[in-house]
């Protein structure tokens, strides 16, 4: 019998949540799945909504994998670095809106609807960007998160479309000769 693991517990919830909707999986049907009980998995979570919860973030995690962590070898200034770390999470997160837009609405609902849940990931996102700046001023991080929210944030997702890039570059040379400024 394989090891009953949280990714592994995850990975199969993610594959019954893609075949059949997060509203019609129950924790039975994740340890039916696995071969294992319901009771068995409250070893690893306490509850469907501690199920959901970690799903959601390690779904994320996966779609953003290009950005935890940002591989800045080879950059020379901190601009280059934050523009395209944003342009990587913009994107991973346009990418997935349109290659798989039921999934993307799911998963991000959830977090959006889940003010603990949507708390992780901004941090998450925080901690990253600051980390690839070398940077603890996150002030000056969650501004530069906050003035590119039309790219990231699941609400303008229907607006997102061949023009997307274009607006993003627009903004950023709104941003871009303040930056070094900015982040000293």
């Amino acid at each position: 019998m394989t090891k009953l693991t949280n990714t592994l517990i995850l990975d199969t919830a993610a594959q019954l949540v893609e075949q059949h909707g997060a509203a019609d999986v129950t924790l039975a049907d994740v340890g039916e799945a696995l071969g294992t009980s319901r009771a068995a998995l409250y070893k690893h979570f306490k509850n469907k909504q501690d199920l959901w919860t970690s799903l959601s973030l390690y779904w994320l995690d996966q779609v953003l994998a290009v950005i935890f962590p940002f591989d800045t070898s080879g950059y020379s200034s901190q601009a280059d670095i934050a523009h395209d770390w944003l342009w990587a999470l913009a994107n991973a997160k346009i990418q997935t809106n349109q290659n798989d837009p039921q999934m993307f609405k799911l998963y991000t609902d959830y977090i959006d609807g889940n003010p603990e849940v949507l708390a992780i990931h901004l941090q998450d996102l925080t901690s990253s960007l600051a980390a690839a700046l070398k940077t603890d001023d996150l002030i000056h991080v969650q501004a530069l998160l906050q003035a590119f929210t039309y790219f990231t944030t699941p609400a303008f997702a229907t607006d997102w479309g061949e023009h997307t890039r274009d607006q993003f570059e627009a903004i950023w040379q709104l941003i871009a000769p303040s930056f070094e400024t900015l982040m000293k």
